[in-house]
């Protein structure tokens, strides 16, 4: 039996080395991921896919564009995609309803959608009686709007769903609007034009409104049989926002790319909007969800019933970030 101790431990070494080899050689999980919008809130996704990130955490994943956040609801539902870059009141609908699309990770934490203001307008309380234009009811651009409102106190603001950003910044230039909800690249062209950022990213911040604004979003019926793939996933898109933080030369290209840009002063300002506002860890605040779940209530854009009937953590898992936090993932990753 020693005689042939030798030949074992070589049989178990092989064993062993071959079953690594078949785990380091297989084929990466294959994910659909739709998202929007198309601007530097997409460079999480962008960047974990062009700079590598995603193939390292062995995922091949598929990145596409989606119009509004309840299509691509609706996709996942559908079963065309398991992960999605996605946040806000889609999430609130979708799970009110009955849906398995939940929230599991924050690449935003804080409003970024600016309000611009014709020039005679210099603060907030002068909008009172006037029209101010969103892209979407229900949109983020909505919910900040009325953010605003509260903060400063204003009432009597009559809120226009424009359509989309675009159509919300040709309302302000056209004078159709007092002021509007206008993110990059069109809110610095409508600085340029001598239109008043009436609240930016860094009053929002000042103002610590407890919001996911985007983040990354699942079905909870297919990260429950495959939790390994989420974690991963999340680990990617942060490694993703590492490099966006130290490769502002890297970021501009990637920006460039995707949105099809080549205007130095919209990609930079975007880039300035990225670094101001990624989220450094992906913890979801339970408190964001319970703000918004009041607010759509009182928006009636869902129903007070089933919404009371439904538990905040069922709008969310923060699971795998806890996980991948007791790991020292986040930590190691700043350091």
């Amino acid at each position: 039996m020693l005689q042939n101790l030798p030949r074992i431990c070589l049989t178990i070494l092989f064993m062993v080395f071959g079953i690594h080899s078949v785990r380091a050689g297989s084929a990466p999980d294959k994910i659909r991921f739709p998202y929007s919008p198309i601007s530097w809130n997409s460079l999480p996704w962008w960047m974990a896919k062009d700079a590598g990130h995603f193939e390292k955490n062995g995922l091949d994943v598929d990145l596409f564009y989606e119009g509004a956040s309840s299509a691509i609801v609706q996709a996942m539902l559908a079963g065309e995609a398991n992960f999605a870059g996605l946040a806000g009141p889609s999430i609130v609908s979708n799970v009110v309803g009955g849906g398995d699309v939940i929230q599991i990770a924050a690449v935003v934490k804080t409003f970024t959608v600016p309000m611009y203001s014709q020039a005679n307008i210099k603060e907030v309380l002068q909008l009172k009686g006037q029209k101010v234009a969103v892209s979407r009811f229900g949109s983020i651009s909505h919910i900040a709007a009325l953010n605003i409102f509260q903060k400063a106190g204003v009432t009597g603001a009559t809120l226009i769903q424009s359509g989309g950003t675009p159509e919300s910044a040709a309302a302000l230039m056209s004078g159709a609007v007092a002021a509007a909800m206008v993110p990059p690249p069109q809110s610095l062209m409508l600085r340029e034009k001598g239109f008043r950022e009436l609240v930016g990213v860094k009053q929002f911040r000042e103002w610590n409104i407890p919001v996911v604004e985007n983040g990354i979003a699942a079905r909870r019926s297919f990260i429950d049989k495959n939790p390994d793939v989420a974690k991963r996933f999340i680990r990617a898109a942060f490694e993703g926002i590492r490099t966006i933080y130290q490769n502002k030369e890297l970021t501009l290209k990637i920006l460039s790319k995707y949105t099809k840009t080549t205007d130095d002063k919209i990609l930079d300002e975007s880039y300035r909007f990225s670094v101001d506002a990624l989220t450094k860890e992906g913890f979801m605040p339970p408190e964001a969800f319970t703000a918004l779940v009041e607010q759509m209530v009182s928006q009636k854009s869902i129903d007070e019933a089933s919404a009371k009937k439904t538990p905040i953590t069922a709008y969310f898992d923060n699971r795998f970030v806890n996980e991948l936090d007791k790991e020292g993932f986040f930590k190691k990753l700043w350091q």
